[in-house]
């Protein structure tokens, strides 16, 4: 009882890192207990996943409605838009011409054969990605989880929301807002369980990858976190100084978030969260209701990292040189291809084996990074949902919003 007592009382960021730690203990003590470990690994996953739809679905409707009798929506969106777009193409420029001139990946021996990606897509068309943001069938869109549709419908049904008499469109949304808090409700409890399920999937994951098999791979992991870490402590602080929005202070305030989305490996898992937490912090409700749901598909800073670093890995460890030109398609290609990889299955593998066969790069080192997903993902993650937080201070000053703590530091000067 005292033990219980004591664990309700450690903060969730704590619990989880605890879960984590006994995850491996038990693992390399107890192996033939795989199958136990990913169930409860996986039952934690497909919660939150119950969830997710019916959370993103009605927050974008009502953001949309909020505002659609606003100027501020259409410069919502587009900004929004514009940033994304503008941000992920940029680090992913950044990160390939670096990583291949730094010679990230020459001289590594990652073996000859490759893993087992049976079931996982290896093509990614451009135009079918074009066409997927249009629902021809909601029902099966919303039944199927496709988020690009599901937003897409969320937007047009919120502007017909919007439009209706406001007595109208007031009922409805206030029925929508009562679904959300009831989904905030259910998330609450789900939450609570994240430390059980943390555990299951890291245990899984060390006792059937094990540790020695890892190894090989190291130098592939290290460079990526060193590119992680570029990201966080030199490009990230540079944007929030040229917008002139707090860092550090949405870093402190949102750690158990971003914790837990490092030790699960899943931004999907914070979303619910997230949304609410932000507007506890004071940040504006309908740019966070929009911005979150949108950046989750648009605004993956994490995932272009690691798309970058990781072809130009493969493409330096099998010998393969490119051309300015080359490299300049690549960044073309990891920019518009990587956008799918929140909306499909192993999105991450699907984009790095949609890219592969284009830029020359055999699908065999593609299953070898594979095998060390699940660590360089953790990180991956992590930077994904601090990008979706810094992008809201970022649009929130664009449209002259103030969090209180900016205003309480202005008054302070003022008065000094």
């Amino acid at each position: 009882m005292k033990l219980v007592t004591l664990w309700s009382k450690l903060s969730l960021g704590i619990q989880l890192l605890v879960a984590l730690v006994l995850g491996v203990i038990a693992a390399l003590i107890w192996p033939q207990f795989a199958g136990f470990y990913q169930f409860l690994g996986q039952a934690f996953i497909k919660l939150i996943n119950m969830v997710i739809i019916p959370l993103i679905f009605p927050t974008i409707v009502v953001a949309v409605a909020g505002v659609i009798g606003k100027k501020s929506f259409g410069k919502i969106l587009t900004k929004s838009l514009v940033y994304f777009f503008t941000v992920t193409t940029a680090i992913t420029l950044l990160f390939v011409f670096a990583s291949y001139y730094l010679g990230f990946g020459q001289g590594v021996n990652i073996g000859q054969t490759g893993g087992n990606l049976d079931g996982i897509a290896n093509n990614v068309k451009f135009s079918e990605f074009l066409l997927g943001f249009i629902p021809s069938n909601i029902v099966k869109s919303l039944s199927d989880g496709a988020l690009l549709p599901i937003i897409v419908f969320a937007i047009f049904l919120g502007y017909g929301i919007g439009n209706l008499k406001s007595d109208k469109s007031q009922k409805i949304i206030e029925g929508f807002q009562i679904w959300i808090e009831a989904i905030y409700k259910i998330v609450t409890v789900i939450i609570k369980l994240s430390p059980v399920g943390i555990f299951g999937f890291i245990a899984k994951d060390v006792a059937t990858t094990g540790i020695d098999k890892l190894i090989g791979l190291g130098q592939f992991v290290i460079g990526t976190y060193l590119a992680y870490a570029v990201l966080v402590l030199l490009i990230f602080p540079l944007i929030a100084v040229f917008f002139k929005v707090p860092y550090l202070s949405a870093f402190r305030e949102n750690w158990s978030l971003l914790t837990l989305a490092f030790v699960t490996g899943s931004s999907s898992v914070v979303l619910p969260s997230l949304l609410k937490d932000l507007k506890k912090q004071g940040h504006d409700e309908h740019t966070i209701d929009l911005v979150v749901p949108l950046g989750y598909t648009f605004n993956l800073e994490g995932a272009a990292v690691y798309f970058s670093v990781t072809t130009i890995f493969i493409a330096h460890a099998y010998g393969i040189q490119f051309s300015l030109s080359s490299l300049l398609f690549t960044v073309l290609l990891l920019t518009l291809i990587g956008k799918t990889a929140a909306t499909v299955p192993s999105g991450a593998i699907v984009v790095l084996l949609a890219a592969a066969p284009q830029l020359g790069l055999p699908v065999e080192g593609v299953a070898l990074i594979f095998a060390v997903d699940f660590f360089v993902n953790a990180g991956r993650t992590m930077i994904n949902v601090l990008g979706q937080i810094l992008t809201v201070s970022v649009i929130e000053k664009t449209e002259g919003y103030i969090l209180e703590e900016e205003k309480e530091s202005q008054l302070s000067v003022s008065f000094s």
